[in-house]
């Protein structure tokens, strides 16, 4: 997927964001927005937006020296989920079908995304994402897919997005391995937005159900080129790959020769139009390089 001249103004947003979160004074703030302004005077239209939007990011860091300007909310929202847990549990095994009901609740939590969202700890309508789990339909809906090629594959390479929505991620994860399957639960190697690192995966109790690898990196979505040889192994070597989120779609849209499902929120109209749906809507999608 590559960048449009309308992904400059989110970039931009992004980073205001992060100023704004961070308490940055004002001289730190013209000089974040003058460097990354020249950055994007150069950028390049062939490259995915996640790897554009991460490279503003690492401006942010190295001019106010804060490498993770959103720490306390995503404890708040790991915490805020987790309290939850139990009764997202009751309602994934009391479904008919646990393991969709589970999957419906991997893609409801990923409404939790600071990168297009931001405020306080109220800011997300974690009730609203529990009623989608079973109210809100998938526009695009390749569960089956997944169901039937999940009964012949043992490995599952689990690729998560958020802070918060990682918890919803165990969800899933924990019906995938009540199906006897391995699970390799793929985190950042260091801050970036509110992507999970392997501080929330503890946080979320993932550390003691499935195996955790780091990416090498902390770029937003999977940066291929620099991720470490034990995720490269990881995704060479699996039999399914789950991808959550944007920046994991924007990212990975093109590769082939995987078996790779999409599972996110479509919060801006550029993913919409790519995935071809409405905007804030909701899918389980098989990669079109499926195979």
């Amino acid at each position: 997927m590559k960048t449009d001249p309308e992904c400059i103004p989110c970039i931009i947003k992004q980073v205001l964001n992060a100023l704004d979160i961070s308490g940055a004074g004002e001289e730190k703030r013209q000089e974040v927005l003058r460097k990354v302004l020249q950055d994007l005077d150069d950028i390049d239209y062939n490259q995915n937006p996640a790897l554009n939007s991460s490279l503003a990011y690492h401006i942010f860091s190295r001019v106010t020296g804060i490498e993770d300007p959103y720490y306390d909310l995503k404890i708040d929202y790991n915490q805020a989920v987790m309290e939850l847990y139990p009764r997202l549990e009751k309602m994934v095994l009391e479904s008919v079908d646990s393991l969709k009901t589970a999957a419906r609740a991997a893609v409801a939590g990923n409404v939790i995304d600071f990168g297009v969202h931001l405020g306080g700890k109220n800011s997300f309508d974690l009730e609203q994402a529990i009623k989608d789990i079973s109210g809100l339909p998938l526009s695009i809906d390749h569960f089956p897919v997944f169901a039937h090629d999940l009964e012949r594959s043992e490995k599952i390479l689990y690729i998560s997005d958020n802070s918060g929505e990682i918890v919803f991620d165990r969800l899933f994860i924990s019906r995938i391995l009540a199906e006897g399957k391995e699970v390799v639960l793929t985190v950042k190697s260091g801050s970036i937005i509110n992507d999970a690192t392997i501080d929330d995966a503890r946080q979320a109790g993932l550390d003691r159900m499935a195996r955790i690898i780091e990416t090498g990196n902390n770029f937003i979505g999977v940066n291929l080129k620099q991720a470490s040889p034990e995720f490269s192994r990881e995704f060479g070597d699996a039999d399914i790959i789950i991808s959550k989120g944007q920046g994991n779609f924007e990212s990975l849209d093109e590769i082939k020769g995987k078996k790779i499902f999409f599972l996110l929120k479509a919060k801006c109209e550029k993913i919409a139009r790519e995935l071809g749906v409405n905007y804030l809507d909701i899918v389980f999608m098989k990669s079109r390089y499926y195979q």
